[in-house]
């Protein structure tokens, strides 16, 4: 007697059919046979469908690839991308017709979506790009692609407002990318300033201190200007931007203008505005990095720095120190100062030394910042002094002079008897103007 066979153990080993007679196992086989090469046919089908879509990208390979594969939603998407980029077979309707089909097949994918956007926007279809790109931003609400697409079409379309409420979103996570930001906004708004204007307005003062560095760029110093003074707060981004943004005028040789941030952003630091020209002439302050402010180097021979301990009128002054002793050539004391154009003009100091040579090659040195052949002088040879001695250097700048630099340095003296040793401290420069009498 046949056993009978549980439920569990079909459950297990699947349902067993007994094929009895010759005919009913010759029919299954036919059956079987028939199914597997139905499979077969499909799978070729498909499998040429993708061949043909790798080897030709191009139309007429993708269109075969469809007859293989017509449910294929990246074959409707490399399509659609031909009919909407491809000069020559440039088709929107085409393109929509592809990214539609693409999307139906493949809804949850934002690639889709984006593609069928950028579609209807060449098509002129305005709402049904906006509802695709909506979609997209939906789908990845996180990913960059979708929210750039979609600001760079509201920009086109005149929606600036809606058009910055979807950048700041991309600045917010990417702070890198304002710049690209920037350029989107001004290469499609053609220049409008106000724009990246409002993309800063109640953000943090570095999206406002990037945006001002780009539009003095290119050349919009006043609207740099104006960003950086509505700032706020005054943090550490604001420091910094201020100080930058007085670097990128002096190297744009906008004097007056750089004078103008300069001193409001002493006034912000301090609490005061600075009363004379020459501000930190005594070096009361810690040095501002950048600014109109003393810049200090040092080299292989010469240490450069400030001395804690001995002033002219306090115990803060600028020191150099020898280390080298001979052929040495040094300028890297400097500072840009604002001045008035046909104006005489009188520099005051004090200096001393210590294990210095008379002979020694010390200068000081004011030139026009912009170009040194309108206007220089040079006091040379500062003989040594172990006491402060006071120094004052004339000099009138040119109809054309908006700024000079000034350099403290030392070069080379005569070839058989060069040498210098020791250190030199500088303090109390102040810059006054002068008449044209004898006591000047």
């Amino acid at each position: 007697m046949r056993p009978r066979t549980s439920p569990e153990s079909l459950s297990e080993t699947g349902v067993v059919f007994a094929l009895s007679s010759p005919r009913a196992r010759a029919l299954f086989l036919l059956i079987w046979l028939a199914l597997l090469g139905y499979g077969a046919h499909s799978l070729v089908r498909e499998f040429r469908g993708y061949a043909l879509a790798s080897l030709f990208q191009d139309v007429e390979g993708l269109a075969d690839a469809l007859r293989f594969t017509p449910v294929a939603p990246e074959l409707h998407e490399q399509l659609g991308m031909i009919y909407l980029l491809d000069p020559a077979h440039f088709d929107p309707p085409k393109a929509v017709a592809h990214f539609r089909q693409a999307v139906a097949l493949s809804p949850y994918d934002v690639r889709y979506w984006v593609g069928l956007g950028r579609a209807f926007e060449a098509n002129g279809k305005w709402e049904q790009a906006a509802r695709a790109y909506e979609r997209a931003i939906v789908l990845a609400p996180h990913h960059f692609r979708p929210r750039w697409l979609y600001a760079n079409f509201l920009l086109r379309s005149g929606r600036t407002e809606a058009a910055v409420e979807h950048l700041w979103p991309l600045v917010e996570a990417a702070p890198d990318v304002v710049e690209n930001v920037c350029d989107l906004i001004w290469h499609v708004r053609e220049g409008d300033a106000t724009a990246l204007q409002r993309l800063a307005e109640g953000r943090p003062s570095w999206v406002a201190v990037k945006i001002g560095e780009y539009l003095l760029a290119r050349g919009r110093a006043e609207e740099a200007i104006a960003l950086w003074w509505k700032l706020p707060r005054w943090d550490d981004a604001a420091r910094e931007g201020g100080r930058r943004l007085v670097r990128g005028l002096v190297r744009a040789r906008q004097w007056a203008e750089a004078e103008r941030v300069w001193r409001e952003w002493l006034r912000r630091e301090h609490g005061r505005e600075p009363t004379t020209t020459f501000w930190n002439g005594d070096f009361a302050h810690p040095v501002v990095e950048g600014g109109l402010d003393w810049r200090i180097t040092s080299s292989r021979e010469v240490a450069a720095g400030i001395d804690e301990s001995v002033g002219y009128g306090d115990v803060r002054s600028l020191v150099l120190e020898f280390r080298g002793h001979e052929g040495v050539r040094y300028a890297g004391i400097r500072r840009e100062i604002v001045v008035e154009p046909a104006t005489r003009y009188v520099l005051r100091f004090a200096y001393k030394t210590q294990g210095m040579l008379s002979s020694n090659g010390l200068y000081i040195e004011i030139a026009d910042a912009e170009d040194a052949h309108r206007m220089r002088v040079r006091r040379e040879s500062l003989a040594a002094s172990p006491e402060w001695a006071l120094v004052h250097l004339e000099f009138v700048t040119t109809a054309q002079t908006r700024a000079v630099q000034l350099v403290l340095g030392r070069e080379p003296t005569h070839p058989l008897h060069d040498y210098i040793r020791g250190r030199v401290w500088f303090d109390a420069f102040t810059l006054v103007r002068a008449s044209d009498g004898p006591n000047a």
